[in-house]
């Protein structure tokens, strides 16, 4: 049959557009979302995913940025942090940029923390200890660089910073938490300070997650004692914030909004809440304290919050809740005590800290598992990443593996 002109170069118009759509370029994916649109193999019980390529990257917790072909990642190697872009299908080394960068183990194996963050024809890298880079994705070359503690006072959390820093528009926002504020909007280009927030905040160590609440564009900032939502509009005036003090200030939880609402969780005791922000002042909807996410990340699915909860002394299980009643649809119990997990279409994948990557379909009736491969062989805590039919997980020894699931 052949192809009307028009259809055809409509066809050519739109590739690039669906192309894109895949790429995970930062933390949680192109929105923060931890969800993209598409289809995945499913049939696992049948046939194992395709292990393309495995690869030792240094010990951290970093996870992957994908952007087309190429794949960005950092890990620690002889006190010296490496970032990696590797070509996604192979796993082969395109460039590395290394420097100086103490491993810093504290009750875990070390490294870097913060996921590096695409954007165009450049990567915005972050080391534990608050060294900022830009990168040229062409050759891994430096455009400009600066540090969190040194350039802005910044406080570096106990185990180092963690939060990644993330475009919007032409700023890069990060978290230094110094004395002059807890959020900078750099100018993406050179990495000078646009505006800085003003307020005075303990570091915390989640992503900032961008909103929309009363037709004003947010950022709300996981603090170490507090969640702040700032107005992008404002330069960083505080719109609300809500206290939240978990143990050692591990607030490492991605926050999500939803109708005039915020879930926020951690570990330590302190579980889960569900605040009303639709007022003059937050309003706690609900909140159990024996439903935890220590640094695992949830997923808004149709109103409900979905996740791997658990915590170091309580077992992990996929929850599916409803966000405004605090109802669970159901629970699945899941390997180890916590795990990550994304949504590709209507598909989950979830990488276990015992290094298991499961994939089923968690619908409002009930979670359907596919299958599940043992993929890595120690404990893994960075989020696992997805883009053009490719799983990428990693430990945090360093072991890193890619799987096919077209």
């Amino acid at each position: 049959m052949k192809i009307p002109a028009f259809t055809f170069t409509l066809l050519l118009t739109l590739l690039p557009a669906l192309a894109f759509s895949q790429d995970w370029p930062r933390h949680l994916g192109a929105d923060g979302s931890g969800k993209v649109e598409g289809k995945i193999r499913t049939n696992w019980q049948e046939e194992k995913p395709k292990e393309l390529w495995r690869k030792d990257l240094g010990k951290g917790c970093t996870s992957f940025a994908i952007a087309g072909e190429k794949v960005v990642v950092m890990g620690n190697k002889d006190n010296t942090d490496i970032v990696w872009c590797l070509d996604a299908a192979t796993g082969k080394e395109i460039w590395t940029h290394r420097y100086p960068e103490k491993l810093d183990p504290k009750l875990y194996d070390g490294g870097p923390n913060a996921t590096p963050t695409i954007d165009g024809d450049v990567v915005y890298t972050l080391s534990k200890s608050g060294n900022l880079f830009c990168l040229s994705m062409a050759d891994g070359k430096p455009k400009w660089n600066v540090h969190y503690k040194k350039d802005f006072k910044g406080r570096v959390p106990d185990w180092g910073y963690s939060a990644s820093p993330v475009v919007k528009g032409n700023l890069l926002y990060c978290l230094p938490c110094a004395d002059e504020g807890g959020l900078y909007a750099l100018n993406k280009s050179t990495g000078k300070v646009s505006w800085k927030s003003g307020d005075d905040t303990k570091p915390g160590y989640a992503t900032p997650v961008f909103f929309t609440h009363k037709g004003q564009e947010l950022v709300a900032a996981f603090h170490g004692r507090q969640l702040v939502a700032y107005n992008l509009d404002g330069k960083g005036k505080p719109v609300f914030d809500f206290g939240w003090r978990t143990s050692y200030d591990v607030n490492a939880s991605n926050p999500q909004y939803h109708d005039g609402m915020m879930f926020l969780a951690s570990g330590y005791g302190m579980g889960y809440v569900v605040i009303d922000v639709s007022g003059s002042e937050p309003k706690v909807l609900h909140k159990d304290e024996d439903i935890r996410m220590i640094f695992q990340n949830s997923i808004l699915r149709d109103g409900d919050i979905l996740g791997v909860f658990g915590d170091k002394n309580i077992d992990a299980e996929l929850i599916r809740m409803d966000m405004k009643s605090g109802k669970a649809h159901w629970r699945a119990k899941m390997p180890g005590t916590r795990g990550s997990s994304l949504m590709v279409g209507d598909q989950m994948v979830i990488l276990s800290e015992t290094g298991e990557i499961i994939c089923g379909e968690p619908a409002k009736d009930g979670w359907k598992e596919h299958g599940r491969v043992k993929a890595l062989s120690s404990v893994s805590w960075a989020h696992v990443a997805f883009a053009h039919g490719r799983i990428f997980a990693r430990s945090n020894k360093g072991e890193a593996v890619c799987l096919e699931v077209k």
